[in-house]
């Protein structure tokens, strides 16, 4: 049986960390097949990808990767759970036997041991409770987990950004198919929010925080990129949000509890985008769930869309990855979408859409693209 790695990306940029833990994966699990599953153009904080879907596709090749996934608009802007979930279903349909993820805690029996808590009806119980009170669903669970141990190790690192994502990624592969494995490797010299730079391999925030500043990062990133203009991008996106918010119907994903009444008064009040964001926040409301509700928005993602994708999609694959596809079973091959022509899939269709929005918002012309897909490596 073949050694299938699979990987999980967000690659806001691709830097320095990113290269180290595709190679370090590579180097532990010596697979026959390397497939990674990425985020497109939007991210799941709602944040604009500084660099876009196919220039993401491009540089996975260089590093290696046999195959390229796409994970779609619809199944990365979300909460941490959904994100999980779409990103393991994505990789169990190319029969993935290892995947491994970037953790700040690398103990699988701890993360086995939270998994244990956090599924029990007294953590549950617990985190109704706290939401009830008005808490951020984060913030609940940090504190129903604090009702339950006093292993400060576990408290302090359940809400770290990696941990939970691994935790959720356990979560998923119980849930979809308990065969893969999960391995961990631990993340090194910078944590996920880092916003200043700590060496060649710095936070993608910090990196980003240079972008905005028309500053050089190519000692932190592994390529040269088109990168976009994020505070031109955001400035259009909040006059789209103002635009938006001139209509009263808020039908769309996430808008409950009159969230949308507080960001309509913040909007005059701000003077863009991270203001608004930053302004409308609440104990309840992070600034990330604000980001994700704003495209959401804008998108005009219907309240009852299910954000669970029944969804497979190459975005590019080289030789090796090829062979291996055409190796899958019928079965599975028959799911897989590689254009979007003449395609009925709604979740496709949506991801169509976020391209023409990534496109008006960065002055690229990248949705003729979509119909170019795969990109195939050349050996």
């Amino acid at each position: 049986m073949k050694k299938v790695l699979g990987l999980i990306l967000e690659l806001n940029p691709l830097h320095n960390g990113h290269k180290y833990f595709i190679e370090k994966a590579i180097n532990e699990i010596k697979p026959d097949v390397i497939v990674a599953v990425t985020s497109t153009n939007f991210t799941m904080r709602g944040e604009l990808s500084v660099i876009n879907k196919f220039e993401k596709v491009q540089k996975l090749l260089q590093l290696g990767i046999d195959i390229i996934l796409e994970l779609p608009f619809i199944g990365a802007v979300c909460s941490a759970d959904y994100f999980a979930y779409n990103s393991i279903y994505s990789l169990n349909k190319l029969n993935v036997t290892d995947i491994v993820c970037g953790v700040e805690l690398n103990d699988i029996n701890k993360l086995n041991y939270l998994d244990e808590i956090t599924s029990s009806d007294n953590f549950n119980n617990n985190v109704k409770d706290f939401l009830s009170n008005g808490y951020s669903y984060s913030t609940a669970c940090n504190k129903a987990l604090q009702m339950i141990t006093d292993d400060e190790e576990l408290i302090i690192n359940y809400s770290l950004p990696n941990n939970t994502l691994a935790l959720q990624y356990l979560k998923a592969i119980k849930q979809i198919n308990p065969n893969i494995n999960l391995n961990l490797i631990k993340r090194i010299n910078n944590n996920f929010y880092d916003e200043e730079i700590s060496g060649t391999i710095s936070s993608a925030t910090s990196i980003r925080n240079l972008i905005r500043e028309n500053k050089v990062i190519n000692d932190y990133v592994p390529f040269e990129y088109n990168l976009i203009d994020i505070n031109k991008s955001e400035n259009i996106l909040f006059n789209l949000v103002k635009y938006k918010f001139i209509n009263n119907d808020f039908n769309y994903l996430g808008v409950k509890e009159g969230i949308e009444n507080r960001i309509a008064n913040q909007i005059e009040k701000s003077s863009n985008l991270e203001e608004l964001i930053n302004n409308s926040q609440t104990k309840r409301y992070s600034s990330n769930l604000i980001r994700r509700l704003l495209l959401h928005i804008i998108m005009e993602t219907n309240q009852n869309e299910s954000q669970r994708i029944d969804y497979v999609r190459i975005l590019g694959f080289n030789k090796k990855g090829k062979l291996y596809i055409n190796k899958l079973s019928k079965e599975i091959k028959n799911q897989i979408i590689t254009s979007p022509k003449n395609t009925n899939n709604k979740i496709c269709i949506n991801e169509l859409k976020a391209t023409k929005l990534y496109d008006l918002l960065t002055n690229q012309n990248l949705y003729k693209e979509e119909f170019k897909i795969p990109i195939i490596k050349e050996e």
